[in-house]
This record gives C-alpha cells, structure tokens and sequence, in this order.
C-alpha cells in the first residue's frame, strides 16, 4: 500500500480547487462583460425611447394648456361676441346708458387679458378686436354727441329778441345725454390729455354763434344809406347785434354749467373757449365800423357812441372772466372808440361855434335865430346818445373839449364844482352847461357885431334889443331841452347853470328901467337956516321924466313878443319889483303936493302896476 504524505496531498487538492475557482471566475468575468455589454446596447436602445417619452409628456402637458387656453378664448370670444351685438344695436335702441356700460365692460375685459395673458400670442386676435370695438363704439359715441349739438339749427336771434322769446335751448334729457357723455371720456381718458370730445363741443358751439349772428351783420356792416346824410340814431344795427350777442353769451354760460356740473373746475376754461372765436368775430366788426366813422365823422360820427355803449356792455357781460375782458381785439376796440367818442364833445363846441359865426342878420321880430336851431339841433342829437355820451366823458376834463374859452364873468361855471362832483353825470351835465354857455355868449357877441355894423352906436345900445333876442332863443332852448333828453342830462346843477344865464339877460331888458329908477330919487335942498326943502318944479320935472321915460319903454317893450309865459312872468316881476316900490314911495310922498296932481302924476302905483303886466305880449 502506498503511502501518500497528506501535505503533499492538501497541496494538490487545494491547486485542483484554485483551478477549478479560476476556471469559474473567468467564466463569471465573461458572463459579467457579456451582460456589460448587453446593458450598455439596452442603454443605448432606451435613451431614445424615454427621450422621447419625455417629448410626449410635455406635448401632452402643451396640448392639455392649449386645450385649456382654446377654451378661455372661446369663452372671451363668446363674452366679447355678446357685448359686440350689443353695441351694434345702437345707442338709440339700447339706451345711452347701457351702451356706456357695454363698452365698460369691454374695456374691462380688454384690460383683463392685457394684465394676464400678455405674452400669449393666443390672445393677440381678440385683444386687437376688442380695442377696434371699442373704438368704434367711441366713435359712435361722438357722433351721438353731435347729433344732439345739431338738434338747435342756425337761427336769426333778432326774431326772438323782437318777440320776446328765449333762444333756442337743448332739452333736459339731451343735456343729461351731453353731460353722461362728457363724463365718460373724462372718466375713461387715461393719458392725461384732454379729451376730443371738448374741441368738438368747444368747435361746434363756437360756429354756431358765429354762423347765427351772421343774419345781423348785413346791418352793421350798413351805417347809412348816404354817406352825406347825418347818422340817425339806432338805424344801424350795432345795438342789436350787440343784444344777440349777450344773449348767446348768457345762454352760453347757462349751457357749460348744466354740461359741467360735477366739473366746476373746467367751466370757465371751456366757456372762455368757446367765446374767445365770438369776441373776435364781434370786434373785427366794430372795428370795420370805427374806421368808417372815422373816415366821415362830420355825418356820422355820433355813431360811435353806440358803438361805445355796445362794447361797453359786452365788457360787462364777460365780467364773469377777466381774460375775456381783457381780450385783446376788444381792448384795441375800447381805445380806439374811447378817443373817437372823446373827440366829439370838443367837435360839437366847434360846431356851436360855426353855426353862431354862420349869423349874418339879426331876425326882423328879434325872435329865434336859424343858427341857434342848428346849433341847438347839434346838441339834441348829440343828447340822445345818453347811455354812450356816460361812458365816453369817462375820466375826460373841461379842458379836453373847450376849445372856445370864455371869460369867467361870460360863462356860468362855478369853479371847484366838479372837484367836489366828479361823476360822469356831472361831467356830461357840465359839458352841455358849457355848450349851452357859449352858445348864448357867442351869439349875443355875434347880435352885437351885426347890430354895430349895420344901425351904428355902440353896443350899450342895443343891450335890451339883445337880452330880448338872447331870451327869445333860450326859450326856444329851453322847449327843446324839456322835450329830450337833455334836460334828464343837465339835472339840478344844469338848471342852475341856466336860470343864471336867463337872469344876466332879463338884466339887460330891464337895465333902461333900471335908469329910469334914478328920476324916483329924492332931491334934497338945504336953505340958508338948515331946513331940507323940496323943489316943487324938480318934483314936477321928475313925475314928467319918469312919465316920459316909462312910456317910451312901455311902447319899446310891448313890441317884443314873447313865446314862453314863465319868462313873461319873471320879466313882469322884475320889472314889478325894481320900479313899483320906489313909485309906490316916491308917489306916497308927493301925491298932494299939487293942486291938480293928474296933471303931473300919470299913474297911480295901481295903474302903473296894470301898464307894465300888459306890455309883455
């Protein structure tokens, strides 16, 4: 039996085993590169797959969002769709108020998808859609606003100012209709720019003012017929024009506050607008006018006083809104007719001064001159013109129109009366006082130059011919004066002024009586022991005097004839007065110092008394 050392043996069992453990290890290598390689192919195979797995899962995420974006849109669409037909309806079938509403709703919805779907070229469509909605919807919005301005037609305002009737004017509901609409584009305009609606509004009201009193133009335009024939009063049509046009401009203001009755702030702004086109048209007008008075001022230039009065009154009209007052075609109208007026107070005193000088014969009955009634008719013309006459002697002095001075015993102006009274009825009053003066003192001067010249002496001679015939002509004043307008403008002081002047000249009737009072005057003889002593015979020769002399002037007076019973009164008591008390005395005194007293004495006061009321006829 062999004999096998066990070390020996382990040995080999263990290379067998090693063996068969590196054969199996190789084998799990290969198996381990085999199933490497199979995963790195499968790897490989599957990328693609779950790459595009992936794709489909963001597709599907995608086609789900679009899904969903598809129907927001169709849902807008169809909100969109319904407000749309909504809209086409129009705001008469529909009402004002709900269309308005309509286009809020729009409008929100606009401002919706703007706010969050911004990026979202789905909504692109629609929003471009909605805006052109709501453009048109605006659109239509204005034209319904001009619609309404339309409803009050062109119109001739001198047919509603004839009968009395209010100028055309927008119903209730139509200025609530203008108002709502106002408000929405206020409310609705984002830019801070000032809506387009207030220029149509402002455009429109300004045209239709314009193109209105347009039908009274022709009437200005035409001063007179015959540039040679002198202007009546109230034959153009300034005055007229001028009443339409604070008609427009109160209706005018009526209109904006009802229109802007929340938006206080915007009123004046859109009134002053409106207007500024009218004020223009209005002084482009007067000016033309002021021009042609200017060019013939000797017939027409009284004229310009209703001009003045005219501009005037529009300035306080717009007292409402010192920009408009002070605009400036208006301003340059308000000078230039301002000069032209003040320039007529100092052309009418040489007007008086002509006709007077124009005297070449003293009338046979010593009556009325026919230059004191052509220079009395200057007056009472100018006269009429009251209202317009005010406003131009505005801030004037006497200096400005007295190119005829007189002295200041001739004129009857108390100085320093108008420093105490400096108010345009004073000035004016003053103005036609100082008229009045120069007319009488140029024209007794006038009397006085024909009377030498023709009869010879001098003028002392013919003082009471001339107090006559001054008188005769300052009744002839003074009727006229109480049949217009200047009496009202010559007032309290006025008559002052001429009862001072009537009183110079009956001093001049009653300055031959005046003389004759010196035979009344008692002569004084003193004898040789003191004792007075009255002379018989110069009593005798006084009663002769004074008999003679009385008669003469009884017969000289009697001749005048004159027209006003007031003034006959007063000269009869003048004269009453001057030589009934000194007769009365003288008479009382030496009545019995004749056997025979009718043979020297005359007339008894009584008597006297009877002779002199009856002279006057």
């Amino acid at each position: 039996m062999m004999i096998v050392d066990i070390d020996e043996a382990d040995i080999v069992v263990l290379s067998q085993n090693l063996e068969k453990c590196n054969r199996l290890a190789s084998s799990i290598d290969q198996s381990l590169r085999n199933i490497s390689q199979t995963s790195g192919q499968s790897s490989k195979l599957f990328a693609p797959i779950l790459s595009r797995n992936s794709m489909l899962i963001t597709l599907q995420r995608n086609i789900e969002s679009t899904l969903n974006t598809v129907a927001s849109v169709k849902d807008l669409a169809n909100e969109a769709s319904k407000y749309e037909i909504i809209l086409k309806k129009g705001i008469k079938e529909i009402g004002l108020k709900q269309y308005t509403q309509m286009i809020h709703r729009v409008d929100d919805m606009l401002e919706d998808i703007s706010t969050n779907n911004e990026q979202n070229a789905e909504f692109r469509g629609i929003l471009t859609h909605l805006k052109s909605l709501i453009v048109q919807s605006e659109n239509e919005l204005r034209s319904y606003f001009i619609l309404i301005l339309n409803s009050i037609p062109d119109f001739d305002p001198q047919i509603n100012i004839e009968k009395k009737i209010p100028f055309p004017y927008y119903e209730d509901e139509q200025l609530t209709e203008m108002s709502w609409i106002l408000d929405y584009f206020y409310n609705n305009n984002n830019e801070g720019k000032e809506p387009l609606i207030e220029n149509t509004l402002i455009k429109h009201r300004s045209a239709k003012i314009i193109k209105s009193m347009a039908f009274l133009e022709p009437f200005v335009k035409k001063i007179t017929d015959n540039k040679n024939a002198p202007y009546e009063q109230g034959s153009n049509g300034i005055l007229n024009y001028t009443e339409a046009l604070v008609g427009f401009i109160v209706s005018e203001q009526g209109l904006i506050d009802d229109l802007y009755s929340q938006s206080i702030d915007l009123k004046q702004s859109i009134l002053s607008r409106i207007l500024t086109p009218v004020i223009n048209s209005y002084s482009k007008l007067v000016l033309a006018n002021i021009d042609a008075v200017e060019s013939n001022k000797e017939n027409i230039g009284l004229y310009s006083f209703e001009l003045v009065e005219s501009v005037q009154r529009i300035i306080r009209t717009l007292r409402f809104d010192q920009k408009l007052q002070r605009n400036d075609n208006l301003s340059v109208c308000l000078k230039q007719i301002h000069q032209l007026a003040k320039s007529l107070f100092k052309d009418t005193i040489q007007q008086i001064q002509n006709k007077v000088n124009s005297l070449n014969k003293i009338p046979n009955d010593n009556g009325v001159a026919d230059s004191t009634v052509a220079a009395v008719s200057v007056l009472r013309r100018f006269g009429k013109y009251k209202q317009g006459c005010l406003k131009a002697v505005a801030g004037m002095t006497r200096d400005e129109w007295l190119v005829v001075h007189l002295q200041d015993k001739e004129a009857t102006y108390v100085k320093g009366s108008l420093d105490i009274n400096f108010s345009n009825v004073a000035l004016l009053s003053c103005f036609f006082s100082d008229c009045i003066d120069i007319l009488v003192v140029l024209l007794e001067k006038r009397a006085q130059h024909i009377l030498v010249d023709t009869e010879g002496g001098s003028s002392n001679k013919y003082k009471q011919r001339i107090g006559f015939f001054i008188l005769s002509n300052m009744t002839m004043i003074e009727e006229i004066l109480e049949r217009s307008e200047l009496q009202s403008i010559l007032g309290a002081e006025g008559k002052i002024r001429l009862d001072k002047l009537k009183k110079r000249y009956i001093g001049y009737m009653i300055e031959d009586w005046r003389s004759l009072t010196i035979n009344l005057m008692d002569s004084i003889h003193i004898d040789s022991t003191g004792k007075k002593l009255k002379d018989k015979e110069q009593i005798k020769e006084k009663f002769r005097k004074f008999n003679e002399g009385f008669e003469t002037l009884v017969s000289t007076t009697s001749q005048f004839r004159l027209n006003s019973q007031d003034l006959k009164r007063t000269l009869q008591n003048e004269i009453l007065s001057l030589i009934l008390p000194m007769y009365q005395r003288f008479y009382g005194r030496y009545k019995d110092s004749f056997k025979n007293p009718r043979k020297h004495i005359k007339y008894t006061p009584d008597e006297l008394a009877d002779a002199i009321n009856h002279m006057i006829k």
